[in-house]
């Protein structure tokens, strides 16, 4: 609620009277103390909600709230009772929210109770009375924080009971056994109950949405689900004691969310999983004795053609796998857009990978023994390999030279994109690609005019970073400023790194410099400038991808020498269209980088050593190459090896 429709509703309150007792809503201390010390034989108060900045000590009598038979609403935090007993509240009441209150239950007179939710957190009770079986209304249940707490409700007394939240309940042995069969339970959250041991064996459920098990380490057997569960969304099982998973839990049909992290027991996964057709969170991280992935062949279902339809994100880091077979097959996780292999004993990848067309991100971070990545599919943006240190050099790596120039290729139809993300890879060794061009000093600037800067699609960023002394996060800052005025500023990081790396990242200029207004700068040129801040960066460099120049454009940057042409990657589109641009054959990769090559030593003999960009007393020294620009023609089309149509591309000056 904003804050002027807050003072506006509290204003017209304390207009209704000047004696509280009289007034429908009360939140003042004072007010309320008032209140609960007079006689309120004709009390109108609907709401009471007591929230002190800091610890307040009250007494309220056991009788206090009886009389408030208006009384809707009870929440009451940072308050201590000083009266030692239960208190008596009226049936009327809707909802009762007290933290940190006494070990008792709230009473209620005889009669049928209205409360709907019940929320008690922190609180010292130890058992929940019998007298909870008249709420037959209640909804909400929240005890989380009750560490005394022992035993939990029988259910059945409370059958529109929807949210039961028992989080971090420490002591709590035993789940009743009516959760199995509560047939509008939607949310359970036993979350931290660290003691709990016994629950039922059969989850029946049938409005069940998500049960959170996280952290209860006790947690040996999930229980068998005999029957499908229509509306079940979220399980959460990290770091629970479980050896594996029901072949049954393939009737949770609309399942979207499993997450199964630091489950140390766990040894297998039933084949049935693959039935899970709305399943698009799979996370299996730290599993240390997983055997392995079950293997879509062994599902056995012959009316099932696609496993796993819907997996968007698979996360199995850490679980000591020595193969991903299952990988192979692409009648599974056709959907696949994040793949997590981190921290496993693998050697290779699947060669299909490439085939993957969905898939957007691939981390195989201290996969030491890896030592080989395949071709990669047209659509990955991230590739993450930092501690592979099996694998070849940078410059001998076919899919990496390939992944490199797709950016550059394709940055034109992913500017179209605003929320597409940044292309990113991180390699082991520090071999700076030879299209970039170093930066010998921290930073550089250069001038360009709004023309130009419109032209920019983005800014191809290398970074070698080396080992940390004091092992910590390896992190670097790129610091940019428009006419020396500092604007965001990305700040790069990961986990500690054993040896120098290469990081390449593809950044839009909105990320670098912010929305420049031409408009409201003196003059035709803006300066730009950027800084590399880091203790553990050995060298950087940089190359700006731009669409294709007109010849008076580049005619003004021969003339005002203000921004190098080598700084600039020309992407040339023809109307071939944007969708076959970003075919580019993974066999070409090496034939154009070789013709690139030979063009840049070509012009190296004719043309001489430029300097742009200061800033203060540093230059940085670039050395004046070729501008290139990918030009497509009809004569270069080729045939994939499987029908597609790819495209050559020619580099031509």
């Amino acid at each position: 609620m904003h804050d002027l429709i807050q003072l506006m509703g509290m204003d017209i309150v304390n207009q209704e009277s000047n004696d509280p007792t009289r007034r429908t809503r009360l939140w003042l201390y004072d007010d309320v103390v008032d209140v609960l010390s007079s006689d309120m034989a004709d009390c109108a108060i609907k709401a009471i909600v007591l929230e002190p900045p800091e610890l307040k000590e009250i007494c309220i009598g056991p009788n206090a709230f009886t009389k408030m038979r208006r009384l809707r609403v009870l929440i009451v935090r940072n308050v201590h009772n000083s009266f030692q007993g239960p208190i008596y509240l009226p049936n009327e009441l809707r909802w009762f929210q007290w933290a940190g209150c006494a070990p008792w239950i709230p009473e209620f007179s005889s009669g049928p109770k209205k409360l709907m939710g019940l929320h008690m957190i922190k609180s010292s009770i130890t058992v929940v009375p019998q007298q909870f079986k008249d709420f037959q209304q209640l909804k909400y249940i929240n005890l989380s924080d009750c560490e005394s707490l022992v035993s939990m409700p029988d259910l059945s007394c409370t059958p529109n009971l929807e949210e039961l939240n028992l989080l971090n309940c420490k002591n709590l042995v035993e789940a009743h056994e009516s959760i199995a069969y509560h047939d509008v339970l939607q949310v359970l959250n036993l979350e931290g109950c660290s003691k709990l041991s016994v629950f039922p064996n059969v989850l029946k459920s049938k409005n069940l949405r998500a049960l959170n098990l996280r952290n209860c380490t006790r947690f040996e057997r999930f229980p068998d689900i005999p029957h499908k569960l229509e509306g079940f969304k979220k399980l959460s099982l990290e770091g629970i004691a479980i050896k594996g998973l029901p072949m049954s839990i393939e009737n949770l049909v609309s399942l979207e969310d499993m997450f199964l992290y630091d489950c140390r027991n766990l040894v297998s996964l039933p084949s049935s999983i693959y039935k899970l057709q709305n399943l698009e969170n799979l996370v299996i991280e730290c599993c240390t004795n997983l055997i392995g992935f079950p293997k879509y062949e062994d599902s056995a279902d012959p009316c099932m053609k696609t496993g796993l339809a819907n997996l968007r994100w698979l996360d199995l880091a850490g679980c000591n796998l020595s193969e991903v077979e299952f990988l192979e097959n692409l009648s599974c996780f056709p959907l696949l857009r994040q793949i997590v292999l981190s921290d496993n004993n693998i050697i290779s990848l699947p060669t299909s990978i490439n085939m993957r067309d969905q898939l957007i991100e691939l981390i195989v971070t201290n996969c030491h023994q890896l030592q080989e990545i395949p071709g990669l599919p047209p659509s990955l943006h991230n590739l993450y390999a930092a501690g592979c240190e099996s694998l070849p050099r940078t410059g001998d790596l076919p899919s990496f030279q390939d992944f490199v120039h797709r950016w550059l290729t394709t940055a034109d139809i992913y500017s179209l994109d605003p929320i597409h993300p940044d292309f990113v890879t991180i390699l082991p060794r520090g071999e700076m690609p030879e299209w970039v061009l170093l930066a010998e000093e921290g930073s550089i600037s250069f001038m360009a005019s709004e023309d130009l800067y419109n032209k920019f699609l983005g800014l191809a960023l290398c970074v070698v970073v080396g080992d940390d002394e004091q092992k910590e996060e390896i992190s670097f800052e790129l610091v940019s400023h428009v006419n020396g005025e500092r604007q965001n500023s990305p700040r790069f990081s990961h986990y500690t790194l054993d040896s120098d790396h290469i990081w390449l990242e593809y950044m839009t200029p909105s990320k670098l410099w912010g929305a420049v207004d031409f408009g409201q700068i003196d003059g035709n040129y803006v300066q730009f400038s950027l800084e590399v801040s880091s203790r553990v960066v050995k060298k950087w460099g940089f190359r700006i991808i731009c669409k294709h120049l007109e010849d008076g454009v580049k005619i003004m940057l021969q003339d005002n020498q203000l921004i190098d042409p080598a700084l600039l990657y020309e992407i040339v589109q023809e109307s071939t269209g944007l969708e076959a641009e970003s075919s580019v054959m993974n066999e070409n990769s090496s034939i154009e980088i070789d013709l690139q090559k030979d063009l840049q030593d070509c012009q190296m003999n004719t043309e001489k050593q430029s300097q742009i960009g200061t800033k203060g007393n540093h230059k940085l020294i670039l050395t004046q190459g070729i501008r290139t620009e990918t030009m497509l023609t009809s004569s270069s089309t080729c045939k994939y090896e499987h029908g597609g149509v790819g495209l050559q591309l020619l580099l031509l000056e």
